[in-house]
């Protein structure tokens, strides 16, 4: 981790506190000499994610968030600038004290200028051994010292010190420690705690450091940082060739599920380009990962712009996100529902729904809208209808098998349900899609069924070439 470079803003923020904080002893009945066992690998999560409904309430809540409160490093720092309780007989040593080291740093800091390697390095060392000590004069030094040289060592030093003490935070914080990183407050509260969340928070962080901070101010500057995190994900993937990770999904479900952030069409092609690519099966696959996805992308789901339904469906099949089905509930009440969208409904309500989706699905058995073109199969002209995909989701969701009723079984799909172009029936002969429909009425109302008689067909003693 001694090569993460973070800036010392993003460094510092509010730190844990009560509950959540992991014990920093291990349990009495452990081995302290037992090193087999992963203490961060055997973490459960703390706290399940929110409900989808829930998580505006904590951004909303944040109105009331007291903003007075010190981060816990600042606290510590003006602790330390303050000194101990000042005493009248120790006054003269401190200040001498104080006075030496001051001298000792601004001697080091001189020498960065020196024109011998040997005394430039001892006195690097020396700075970097003094760390948090030395920073107020370096970085003073970097702004103000005559010698260029100087400014840009003394730079260097600085950066140094604070991203080696980030990178043994970061350690820290991913070994189990409670965190004192700016927005792991809110992040935590929303989705929980555990060993890879924890690593896609980090990575939010490097990545999105001002996304990450937004979380514990206010809905414009995550619409602010969202704005950021778009651009640098479409730049990575443009100019580096970068996929995106697991962490810019993260950083940008987390602003859509501020309900007060407005989102464009812009926002969330965005997010469904994201979504078409591996990172989401990856997410899925992921055990730990895997459920928080879920929440926030169905916090998304329940308010993403109408125009995003149908490829929304067709995400949800393709990667078993079953938590679409109340979108795809509601499209089945909607009188002005598109083709694209009763269709995929249908399919995903095959796929996710069960027996309570019946009774919906039954009210499109009157609407006969075409919803394939005209096809030549065995040299009759065959089209599907949306009645014959609701037959067809009746039969999926009682568990039925769809040649009892005269549908064609072969077109049965693992993960999209059905196949609509085989469900049709031909269009100069009303009588088999009559019959089909009149069997799937006795399955209905009795539970029961009998598979539709074939149509009569000629015999081939009877039947001569044209």
């Amino acid at each position: 981790m001694a090569a993460l470079m973070l800036s010392p803003v993003g460094a510092w923020g509010q730190a844990d506190e009560g509950q959540d904080s992991l014990p920093k002893t291990p349990p009495a009945n452990t081995d302290p000499n037992d090193t087999t066992t992963d203490s961060v690998s055997t973490k459960s999560f703390r706290k399940a994610p929110l409900d989808p409904e829930k998580i505006a309430q904590v951004f909303r809540a944040q109105a009331v968030f007291p903003n007075a409160a010190l981060p816990a490093e600042a606290e510590f720092a003006e602790e330390e600038s303050q000194g101990p309780a000042a005493d009248p007989n120790d006054a003269e040593p401190e200040v001498d004290d104080e006075t030496i080291r001051q001298a000792k740093i601004a001697g080091l800091i001189a020498q960065l200028g020196a024109p011998e390697f040997a005394i430039r390095e001892q006195a690097t060392a020396g700075l970097r051994m003094l760390g948090d000590d030395a920073l107020p004069a370096l970085r003073n030094a970097a702004v103000e010292h005559d010698d260029l040289e100087v400014r840009l060592r003394a730079e260097n030093v600085a950066s140094g010190i604070v991203s080696s003490a980030v990178a043994g935070r970061i350690d820290s914080f991913l070994d189990g420690q409670p965190g004192s990183f700016e927005g792991w407050d809110v992040f935590q509260e929303i989705l929980g705690d555990g060993p890879r969340l924890r690593e896609v928070f980090i990575e939010m962080m490097l990545r999105h450091q001002d996304l990450v901070q937004s979380l514990d101010v206010g809905t414009e500057a995550r619409m602010k940082a969202l704005e950021k995190v778009i651009a640098r994900i479409q730049h990575r993937q443009l100019l580096e060739s970068q996929l995106p990770s697991g962490a810019d999904v993260f950083a940008m479900l987390l602003c859509f599920n501020d309900h007060d952030l407005r989102l464009s069409n812009i926002h969330e092609e965005a997010l469904l380009r994201m979504l078409r690519m591996s990172v989401t099966a990856e997410l899925v696959r992921d055990e730990q990962l895997a459920g928080p996805f879920r929440t926030l992308l169905a916090g998304w789901i329940q308010r993403c712009d109408r125009a995003s339904w149908p490829e929304v469906f067709w995400l949800s099949m393709q990667q078993s996100l079953e938590r679409t089905l109340p979108l795809a509930e509601r499209v089945l009440g909607l009188p002005d529902a598109s083709m694209d969208e009763t269709v995929l409904a249908l399919q995903l309500i095959s796929r996710f729904g069960n027996e309570s989706n019946v009774a919906a699905v039954r009210s499109m058995l009157e609407d006969d809208r075409a919803v394939t073109e005209l096809e030549f199969i065995g040299g009759k002209q065959v089209r599907a209808e949306v009645r014959d995909l609701a037959a067809a989701t009746i039969m999926i969701l009682k568990h039925r098998p769809l040649d009892e009723i005269g549908l064609n079984p072969n077109s049965l799909h693992p993960k999209i349900g059905f196949i609509p172009r085989g469900l049709g029936f031909p269009t100069d002969d009303p009588e088999p899609r009559l019959m089909m429909l009149k069997s799937l009425e006795a399955v209905l109302e009795t539970g029961t069924g009998s598979k539709p008689e074939s149509p009569e067909t000629e015999s081939p003693e009877n039947s001569a070439p044209e």
